[in-house]
């Protein structure tokens, strides 16, 4: 009888354990989780549904742990453009950035920020901007209680040198985003993106996005986006679809 006594005892201690080791899963969405990944994201973006137009890419990215506050990543586009006058494949604008976190303190409040650098490498003009692009920004972010979060942010893009054929490009986004990460290892959240063009005032879009993902295991993860055009004048792009494949070195 005190043998399963003291082995209850025990078991009520680990209760407590084991719930705090669920909670201590990488899951590679929350802004300020700064881990090493290499992630495999195939996407369709359908520009005009009607009209026959899209994008489909597979973008091989990765990002490193520089330590624990910086990382760096680099994103590679392998991408193919469809529309009834002409279909062309080839690399698209790849994308290089250097990031900075400050994680939450107590569990509450945290923020970052990133630069980004898009890079002319498309192989065809329908693949890619044409323009070297900087782009900055920043985030704040508040946990609650039992993995909710919210985060809000605002990137800016401008190209700086290239093609003076094309559109130079001056824009911002604002970015809303709320999610929850599961004990369980799943996760599922909500982008609310909207763009504006300050190249043509008063041009803006909105486009929100859902993503539901799990974990396969304490090094996998997998995820399915999806998202669309919801409002405003600029339209670029009617729907887009993606999923992903990411590896988490915990």
């Amino acid at each position: 009888m005190r043998k399963w006594a003291v082995l209850g005892v025990l078991l009520l201690a680990a209760a407590p354990l084991c719930a705090q080791i669920q909670r201590t899963y990488h899951y590679g969405v929350v802004p300020t989780e700064n881990i090493t990944t290499f992630e495999v994201n195939p996407a369709t973006t359908v520009i005009d549904d009607s009209g026959g137009v899209s994008v489909s890419q597979v973008t091989l990215k990765t990002y490193r742990v520089i330590n624990e506050q910086y990382n760096w990543g680099v994103e590679v586009p392998l991408s193919r453009y469809e529309s009834p006058e002409k279909s062309v494949s080839g690399l698209g604008d790849m994308l290089a950035n250097v990031s900075w976190f400050h994680p939450e303190e107590d569990g509450l409040f945290g923020f970052g920020a990133k630069m980004e650098f898009i890079l002319p490498t498309a192989t065809d003009k329908r693949l890619g901007a044409g323009k070297l692009q900087v782009s900055p920004s920043a985030f704040v972010l508040m946990s609650f209680l039992d993995g909710f979060y919210a985060a809000a942010g605002y990137k800016h893009y401008v190209s700086v040198v290239g093609d003076h054929a094309r559109d130079d490009i001056n824009m911002g986004r604002l970015r809303a985003n709320i999610g929850y990460t599961s004990p369980n290892q799943w996760w599922v959240l909500t982008n609310l993106y909207y763009y504006m063009d300050y190249e043509h005032s008063g041009m803006a879009e909105f486009i929100p996005e859902l993503e539901i993902g799990t974990l396969v295991n304490d090094g996998t993860a997998f995820y399915v986006n999806a998202s669309t055009h919801a409002a405003g004048n600029w339209k670029t792009k009617d729907w887009g679809v993606s999923i992903g494949f990411k590896l988490l070195y915990l």
